[in-house]
């Protein structure tokens, strides 16, 4: 009896803890019902995202690319393009053809007769393709090619794109062809860049590079030269250089770098070399030369007799005007110019310059004769000043002025890694007098400014020339009056 009793209760107590079990199960069970209805729900509610075609990817694809409903065949430089006259007529060019009394306006098949290499079936494509899209990927390595077939169909808006990438690209490996190229297609900013980065970079970087002077016609180089904006490396006279190694990459088939100075020391022409048929086509650089501020140097003047590249006719006014100068500063007549246009400066003016790799303390001095007047520049990290050093021991000719008049222009410039303009900053055309050992500064730096700091500068010392021998228009607006 007590047994059965004993295995009731066991039964009963295994019974409620299968129930109890059951129990939680139940409640696991719903928990997790639950749960994975939160998650059935979320699921639910999530977009799914799927990158379908655009309208404008549709047109390009099946009407561009697979040229279906096609109702205009044009052939250009061989290829036959499939295209459709309501698209392509945004370009000036085919809207012009469709139009009006020409045969094409008729016609399903159009032949396009192009005369310009740098048009190509690549360049085609991509121009051609945009009439059916809304937004254009060009890579700056083809961007001459498009801005050429964009400047055949007259599209303004690729034009513009083609100038940007010009912009944005312009170093030393592109800068010639972006020039060629902006002047060709009548791109006159992005002509201004590729002459602005040659202004600043063609003397004291360019010229290390055989290949890129060989690339550099004498038309550039005579606007290079002619520039008041032409940053010198030192004085003028390292124009005259730059233009020497020039002229040897152009007139020697293999060059190299150190026979250079050996080539004009051991020349073989008796007469100078820019007068004979071979030179003549090199002269008009030559002739762009401020040929008065070569003269300002006892050696360099030495070198320029012994390449006996430069016609003596071509100095003759020069040494007229200088001697004249130093007669008038002696006589104690010239103080210095007074009154010039902005034109005169400019065209008159000794360009210098100097690279400044580090900041710090720094003071020099340009060495060619200034007639009398021994400038010395000082830089610090916040300013720039010039003193008259005024020193009676001295071996040179000196100016015994107790005031003395010079007019300048100094520009700062940093540059990027593709040795474009990062930063510049200038100070306009000054007029300034200065006392013997007067000192006066002549800018305060800004902050954005970063190192190398590239110096350069224009300045006039004397009265120029033409003031000696013509009256002044009193109307003319002068300089620092």
């Amino acid at each position: 009896m007590g047994g059965y009793v004993s295995k009731i209760a066991w039964m009963s107590n295994a019974a409620v803890n299968s129930v109890v079990r059951g129990r939680k199960r139940k409640c696991i069970e719903e928990d997790d019902c639950d749960s994975d209805s939160d998650f059935i729900d979320k699921t639910l509610q999530t977009p799914k995202r799927k990158k379908l075609l655009t309208t404008a990817q549709y047109i390009y694809k099946t009407l561009f690319q697979e040229e279906k409903a096609s109702d205009i065949t044009v052939f250009i430089l061989g290829k036959p393009w499939r295209l459709h006259k309501v698209y392509i007529s945004q370009s000036p060019y085919f809207a012009s053809m469709f139009s009006g009394s020409w045969k094409e306006a008729h016609q399903k098949i159009v032949h396009v007769e192009l005369a310009d290499p740098n048009i190509s079936r690549e360049s085609l494509s991509v121009v051609l393709g945009s009439f059916y899209q809304d937004e254009v990927s060009l890579e700056p390595k083809d961007v001459i090619s498009i801005l050429a077939t964009s400047t055949m169909f007259q599209l303004q808006g690729l034009i513009d794109q083609c100038t940007e990438i010009m912009i944005e690209t312009t170093n030393i490996k592109t800068v010639v062809p972006y020039y060629n190229a902006a002047v060709s297609y009548g791109v006159p900013a992005a002509k201004r860049a590729a002459k602005k980065w040659l202004e600043v970079n063609l003397l004291g970087y360019g010229w290390r590079f055989p290949s890129f002077l060989k690339e550099l016609t004498p038309d550039i180089m005579v606007e290079l030269i002619e520039s008041p904006d032409l940053v010198a490396w030192q004085t003028e006279f390292c124009i005259y250089m730059m233009l020497r190694e020039w002229l040897f990459v152009h007139i020697e088939d293999k060059y190299q770098a150190l026979q250079v100075d050996e080539y004009f020391k051991t020349h073989t022409w008796t007469e100078p070399l820019l007068s004979t048929e071979e030179g003549k086509k090199y002269s008009a650089p030559f002739k762009a030369l401020r040929m008065k501020h070569l003269l300002l140097h006892d050696q360099d003047v030495k070198i320029l007799y012994s390449d006996n590249l430069i016609p003596a006719e071509w100095l003759h006014g020069a040494y007229k005007e200088q001697w004249l100068h130093l007669l008038r500063i002696d006589a104690n007549i010239d103080r210095g110019p007074k009154e010039m246009t902005e034109e005169e400066f400019f065209k008159e003016c000794f360009r210098c310059g100097r690279c400044v790799e580090k900041p710090g303390e720094h003071i020099w001095r340009w060495t060619a004769f200034h007639f009398g007047l021994d400038l010395v520049v000082y830089l610090d990290t916040t300013s720039l000043r010039i003193r008259r050093n005024h020193r009676l021991d001295t071996d040179h000719i000196t100016i015994n002025q107790r005031k003395r008049n010079i007019i300048i222009k100094v520009c700062l410039i940093s540059l990027d890694e593709q040795r474009q303009i990062k930063h510049m900053q200038d100070t306009g055309i000054l007029r300034i007098s200065l006392h013997k050992n007067e000192e006066k500064q002549i800018m305060v730096l800004d902050k954005q400014l970063s190192y190398p700091l590239y110096i350069s500068v224009n300045m006039q010392v004397a009265t120029p020339f033409a003031a000696l021998t013509e009256e002044k228009s009193p109307n003319v607006t002068t300089l620092g009056t």
